[in-house]
């Protein structure tokens, strides 16, 4: 996750004391590999016969032509009102047919049927800012993925499946091929280690992480596996492992502290436990959250202290001074209100 803000320094880092190789053998395991083969890249992101069909329909003229072509077509045909499963990752054939799918699913499908039609299309990740749990324990969402069109000789075209994350203002990067390989196989690895598939998780991690080593979630995913079955040594390796990829990784850092809280290293877990509560002072989104659970128990004053926070830190997001307008109009303060939404207004126009 990257964010425009200072940036945290990790405690005392040092590199892993087990060996990538190690980290990704499942020596220490029971296991090595699931009952169930992987689903190969091919299968994820490749086009059946209806796909190409489709494709062939809707898609014809210069690229320019393609593109609209190909959208006006998925509009027509539905795919552009599919569910969206925040957490529920698909094969691209398997989006097309079911309609439902998250944020990568629906990217893979496009960026497949729009390369089938001869377009220049690749994958972005968009840089959006975290959201938080009612307790304010991060959670990662700074892997938003759309599609970036070249149509030559200057056409640029952004396919966004979730608008809600979607906003010119947040920084987006081109990404190669094997990020998104890696991505599909690291969102899959814990959408099984939310369901307590321990074995499933570790074979899709490890395969993430064999295609990207540099993608700092499949480790801290990998570590957290570890860390639930007891191998805190190893843990602490794919936590370190992360925040050698990036060290603004802040669930590495989490889960360091819990990992040293478990070695009985209190001098270390208080040091990544300080490291957690400076991140949390200095980011604006951190303050929203409090301000936006003090709103929904109706603390309008504890809401309006945080949002002046968020707002010192972060004072052009349009968010920030909606929220207050609402807090203060829910005061009373009907003149102040006016001023925050108009504020919001104000900076919503010149994004």
């Amino acid at each position: 996750m990257v964010f425009v803000l200072e940036a945290c320094a990790a405690p005392g880092v040092r590199p892993p004391a087990i060996s990538d190789a190690d980290l990704l053998s499942g020596k220490v395991l029971e296991w090595n590999a699931p009952a169930a083969p992987l689903p190969s890249k091919d299968d994820a992101f490749g086009l059946d016969e209806d796909m190409r069909a489709f494709v062939e329909s809707v898609s014809t003229g210069d690229a320019n032509a393609r593109v609209n072509g190909l959208l006006d077509g998925m509009r027509d045909g539905g795919l552009l009102s599919l569910h969206y499963a925040d957490d529920f990752t698909r094969t691209a054939s398997g989006t097309f047919h079911d309609r439902v799918g998250n944020c990568l699913s629906f990217t893979m499908l496009f960026i497949g049927m729009a390369r089938a039609a001869g377009l220049d299309a690749g994958y972005q990740v968009v840089d959006v800012p975290p959201t938080w749990t009612d307790d304010l324990g991060l959670i990662a969402v700074g892997n938003h993925v759309n599609a970036l069109v070249l149509a030559p000789p200057d056409g640029r075209f952004v396919v966004d499946f979730n608008d809600a994350f979607f906003r010119e203002k947040y920084p987006a990067r081109v990404v190669s091929d094997d990020y998104a390989a890696a991505l599909y196989y690291n969102n899959l690895g814990a959408e099984a280690l939310g369901r307590r598939d321990n074995e499933s998780s570790f074979a899709l991690l490890r395969e993430a992480a064999r295609i990207y080593p540099d993608m700092p979630a499949a480790w801290v995913n990998l570590g957290v596996l570890y860390l639930r079955l007891k191998h805190l040594d190893y843990a602490e390796a794919a936590f370190l492992r992360a925040l050698e990829t990036d060290p603004r990784e802040q669930s590495a850092f989490s889960n360091l502290e819990s990992v040293y809280t478990a070695l009985g290293n209190s001098e270390l877990a208080a040091r990544y436990g300080a490291q957690i509560r400076h991140y949390r002072e200095i980011n604006p989104y951190y303050h929203f959250a409090v301000a936006r659970a003090a709103f929904n128990d109706k603390r309008y004053d504890d809401a309006l202290a945080s949002l002046r926070a968020a707002i010192r830190l972060k004072s052009d997001d349009e968010e920030f001074y909606s929220l207050q307008g609402q807090a203060l109009a829910a005061l009373g303060r009907e003149d102040r209100a006016a001023e925050s939404f108009a504020r919001a207004k104000e900076i919503a126009a010149a994004q």
